[in-house]
C-alpha cells in the first residue's frame, strides 16, 4: 500500500512539473493564428494560379473578433461582389474568425523593417488583391497584417505580403523582429 502512494505521490509531482509545458501561452496563440493567416494567403494566392482568376482577400477588423474572408471571381468579369457565391468558389477556407484572444495590432511591436506606417493592416481597404499571375493589384502593391494577444501585448506577429505576392511571417521575440 506505501508502495502504491509513493508511486501516486511521484506522479503527481511529473504532471505538477510537466503539466503546464503542454498549455498553450499566448505567444504559442499568436503564432498559430499568424501561420493560419499566412496558409490561407499563400492559398488564395495559389487559386489565382491555377484557376486563372483574380482573388480578393478582405480583412475584417471592425468586430469584436477579428476575421478575414477569400473571394474568388468565379466568372471572371474582374469585379467582385464579396458574394457567399465568391467565398465558396475559393474553396479553401471561406471566412475564418481568429480565437477570440487573438487581434489585429501591434502590441508592444513596432513596425517590421521597411514599414514606416502605424496601421495594424497597412493594406488599401484592408484588402489584398491577387490577379491571375499571383501578383498583387495594382502592380507592386505591398502590405503587411499584425496580429496579437489581447492578454499579452508582447505576443506579436506580422504577415508581409510583397508587391510579387510573396508572403512572410515575422515574429517578435526578444524585443527584435526574427
Amino acid at each position: 500500500m506505501i508502495e502504491v502512494l509513493v508511486v501516486v505521490a511521484v506522479i503527481g509531482v511529473m504532471v505538477a512539473i510537466v503539466g503546464p509545458r503542454f498549455r498553450m501561452n499566448e505567444s504559442m496563440e499568436v503564432q498559430l493564428a499568424g501561420m493560419q493567416l499566412l496558409q490561407d494567403l499563400e492559398l488564395a494566392r495559389t487559386r489565382a494560379l491555377a484557376t486563372r482568376s483574380d482573388v480578393r482577400f478582405v480583412f475584417e477588423s471592425g468586430g469584436a473578433i477579428g476575421a478575414y474572408s477569400g473571394y474568388l471571381d468565379h466568372n471572371s468579369d474582374g469585379t467582385f461582389a464579396e458574394s457567399d457565391i465568391e467565398r465558396q468558389s475559393l474553396r479553401g477556407f471561406g471566412r475564418r474568425e481568429f480565437t477570440p484572444r487573438v487581434q489585429y495590432g501591434r502590441g508592444a511591436a513596432p513596425g517590421i523593417p521597411n514599414d514606416a506606417s502605424n496601421s495594424n493592416i497597412t493594406f488599401q481597404d484592408e484588402r489584398v488583391h491577387f490577379n491571375t499571375r499571383g501578383i498583387t493589384e495594382p502592380l507592386g502593391t505591398s502590405g503587411v497584417v499584425y496580429l496579437t494577444h489581447e492578454y499579452d501585448k508582447s505576443a506579436v506577429v506580422a504577415i508581409a505580403v510583397s508587391g510579387s505576392g510573396g508572403i512572410r511571417l515575422w515574429s517578435w521575440r526578444n524585443d527584435t523582429w526574427q
